[in-house]
């Protein structure tokens, strides 16, 4: 018995750290996914105002006027880049939003089944340490 309760504790162990990795990788794609937003939400703004706000590092930012809203350089890979029309952009995306969004749900699916794993495993566990515990005192009763 004492095997097969090792056996289980390593097992309730693998799905801990699976289920840390699983929350690790949720946290960034919901920073992903906040982040393509908020950039939907800032070409949206640029009808309203031409001037941004341009990153330069070290937390310091230049005012700057967009010449052409209507068309924004985006990342094809592999430090290719490509003009596409702002309407473009964003219908992309929103897109890459929404595959986002699906993946959160899948992983926090994912998260809740190996949550209930664990659970059973733990009250498996339980079970049989309190069936330990009650045969050396049954065992005095005899004697």
């Amino acid at each position: 018995m004492n095997e097969e309760i090792q056996k289980q504790l390593y097992q309730l162990e693998l799905y801990n750290q699976q289920v840390n990795k699983l929350q690790e990788e949720l946290e960034k794609i919901e920073l992903m996914r906040l982040e393509v937003l908020k950039s939907i939400e800032s070409m949206d703004e640029l009808k309203n105002s031409k001037e941004l706000l341009v990153p330069l590092g070290g937390g310091a930012f230049v005012k700057a006027e967009v010449v052409d809203c209507e068309k924004i350089i985006v990342g094809a890979g592999a430090d290719v880049f490509v003009e596409k029309s702002t309407s473009e952009v964003v219908q992309d995306f929103k897109k890459y939003a929404e595959e986002l969004n699906n993946a959160e749900v899948m992983l926090k699916e994912q998260i809740s089944k190996t949550i209930s794993v664990i659970k059973k495993l733990q009250n498996d566990l339980e079970s049989k340490a309190q069936m330990m515990e009650q045969q050396p005192s049954q065992g005095n009763l005899t004697n």
